[in-house]
């Protein structure tokens, strides 16, 4: 592909230094699973998790069934094993697909009462064991079992000993850990540590990102580290030795002098306040860049921080390049929309938004170029 169209370059040797350092400051025999769901927040689901695997990594998270099996079948057709990789569903259990969860060996979230009697009564059926996950509310009210559901399921004697499944994991998630001291952070660890005990035998996962960074008192056997693997995190004052791992560039379509008084874009928002040399950028809001940001984008050109002017387009932005030597220029072809200069979580910042927004908005079109 052209790199004269507009594109991503994900830098995966980041990636892998990324997940290693959330791995070397976890607790000592806990495992850190990687979460690639939302097409690895818009960085390329199977490319990211390809990488992750070379590194080491054995277990990933997704939201949906779908996710699921495209990266199964994706790691099969890399001729890696099904029964190398765990690959968790965080959307609980798909009942009229049960079949591919034990065809494709998929381990679902459990997150309600039904679903755990549909997998126990399948499982006693074909006299085999089912491995699943336990997804346990501990207080956000989202996905998973609640506290009372579950002592009412365990108080049902034909029930509690969990005949037919093979509880890997129990996890849960927190409300509040982009705010270390917020009290709800150690009011669901100590109710998780509660409601956990009623499955002795599995690994106990509470923490994703942010809940990874609080301390190693929420780390138990299991992190699930997402955003942070891509390079963001929102706690502030805290140590953080990941890098964003995208860059994103566009190619200069035309470039123009034009006097004050003009006009720029639709609606003709923008007049000149004085003569300008303007860049036609080939990006645009059906490549993932906000339309908002006609007030707030700062584009790199050759070293130079340049704004926006006019609105948006669909496929094109327009940019003031007065303050960009000639010379500088002459050398260029591409600008950094995303990058060093202008990472997701400053640009969520200007749009009042998150980072994992920002990302997981990305478009398709623009191609992602992996390098290491």
């Amino acid at each position: 592909m052209s790199t004269e169209l507009s594109h991503f370059i994900i830098d995966l040797g980041q990636l892998t230094r990324n997940w290693q350092w959330l791995n070397t400051i976890a607790n000592t025999n806990c495992y850190t699973a990687c979460v690639v769901k939302a097409d690895g927040y818009g960085h390329g689901m199977n490319a990211i998790a390809f990488s992750l695997f070379e590194a080491g990594c054995r277990t990933f998270c997704v939201a949906r069934l779908e996710e699921a099996l495209q990266l199964r079948s994706f790691l099969i057709q890399k001729n890696v094993g099904i029964d190398v990789v765990k690959i968790i569903s965080f959307d609980g259990l798909q009942t009229s697909d049960f079949a591919l969860y034990q065809k494709y060996k998929i381990t679902p979230a459990l997150k309600q009462v039904s679903e755990i009697e549909f997998s126990m009564n399948i499982a006693r059926s074909a006299a085999k064991k089912f491995p699943v996950w336990m997804q346990l509310d501990t207080g956000m009210n989202r996905l998973g079992i609640s506290e009372n559901e579950l002592n009412s399921f365990f108080e049902e004697s034909s029930v509690n000993d969990m005949t037919g499944l093979d509880v890997k994991a129990v996890m849960s998630h927190l409300s509040c850990s982009d705010a270390p001291n917020h009290s709800a952070n150690e009011k669901q660890r100590t109710r998780f540590l509660k409601m956990s005990k009623k499955f002795q035998t599995a690994s106990l996962s509470l923490s994703a990102s942010h809940g990874l960074l609080i301390s190693k008192n929420f780390h138990f056997d299991i992190t699930r580290p997402g955003i942070a693997l891509y390079g963001y995190q929102d706690n502030l004052g805290i140590n953080f030795g990941c890098k964003p791992i995208l860059n994103w560039m566009a190619p200069i379509l035309q470039i123009r002098d034009i006097n004050k008084g003009e006009q720029i874009g639709y609606g003709a928002d923008y007049t000149a306040s004085k003569p300008m040399r303007i860049a036609t950028i080939g990006a645009g809001y059906a490549d993932g860049y906000n339309r908002s940001l006609s007030s707030f984008g700062k584009i790199e050109v050759g070293g130079y921080i340049c704004k926006p002017v006019g609105r948006i387009s669909m496929d094109s932005l327009v940019i003031d390049i007065s303050n960009v030597p000639e010379a500088c220029l002459a050398e260029i072809s591409q600008v950094c929309l995303l990058g060093e200069h202008y990472n997701a979580k400053d640009m969520a910042s200007d749009l009042s938004t998150i980072s994992y927004e920002i990302l997981t908005n990305l478009g398709s079109r623009p191609k992602r170029l992996y390098k290491k």
